[in-house]
């Protein structure tokens, strides 16, 4: 049984709090932040696609050679990389790579990241061939709320901020974070929905690695964007709305 059904009575009620905690900080913090905008040129494109007959248990992410198979290719061995779902924990996936397999004691797959999604959000990057080294291990991402907008924020090797916008579903990286109008916001990422199948991911990969933008926006998919209140989508996510059919 996942622990979040036994923890969602305790769980419930801090989402709640932590939201109306930010919102008398959005009508103090108002300022217009410069815009780079994301590259589609540069930039590579992945669908990421819950696994047939998985529910929301496994993701697999596929290559869609910049936009011609959107919803990846035809054969399913094909996947670059796929997320698996913890039995005990919903918001936490572990990350596989097909470049990287049969590597453990006995031969079985090694995780090369650990995404967990919560009100408590973390990455860890385990081991990426062309991701430096300074970028192995835990990155934890937090919650950050102004009068624009909501995200998701996390730091870098680089010592860069970079964040993941709730209107959107930009990755924002972030000059002279907090600056007011000096404050630069580079989008190198974009989400977008793939009704309830998944995402696709456009990402520029000269600006981040495709490991790092995949694992964090797992992670605000199934939690920040999961939710009306755009956090703890985990706990208290968005229901479904009811199409009212009517003979005019």
């Amino acid at each position: 049984m996942p622990i979040e059904l036994i923890l969602s009575p305790v769980m419930r009620p801090l989402v709640m709090a932590k939201a109306v905690l930010f919102h008398p900080h959005r009508s103090a913090s108002r300022y217009v932040p410069n815009i780079v905008e994301l590259s589609e040129e540069k930039s590579s494109q992945y669908a990421v696609l819950h696994r047939f007959g998985s529910g929301s248990k496994i993701y697999d992410v596929f290559d869609t050679n910049k936009g011609e198979f959107p919803i990846g290719g035809n054969d399913p061995a094909s996947k670059l990389f796929w997320f698996v779902r913890s039995r005990a924990v919903k918001g936490a996936y572990k990350m596989y790579s097909s470049a990287i397999t049969g590597t453990g004691p006995d031969g079985e797959d090694e995780p090369v990241a650990v995404v967990r999604a919560g009100l408590r959000s973390n990455f860890l990057l385990i081991r990426a061939p062309d991701v430096p080294a300074a970028e192995l291990g835990w990155h934890i991402i937090g919650h950050r709320v102004d009068a624009n907008d909501s995200y998701r924020m996390f730091t870098l090797a680089d010592g860069f901020t970079y964040q993941w916008t709730s209107k959107g579903k930009w990755l924002e990286k972030v000059y002279n974070l907090g600056e007011k109008e000096s404050e630069v916001r580079e989008r190198i990422a974009q989400v977008l929905p793939n009704g309830t199948n998944g995402f696709t991911l456009n990402v520029d990969e000269s600006k981040i690695a495709r490991e790092i933008a995949l694992g964090s926006a797992l992670c605000s998919y199934i939690d920040q964007w999961n939710t009306n209140i755009e956090v703890g989508g985990i706990y208290y996510a968005r229901q479904p709305g009811q199409v009212r059919w009517k003979r005019d």
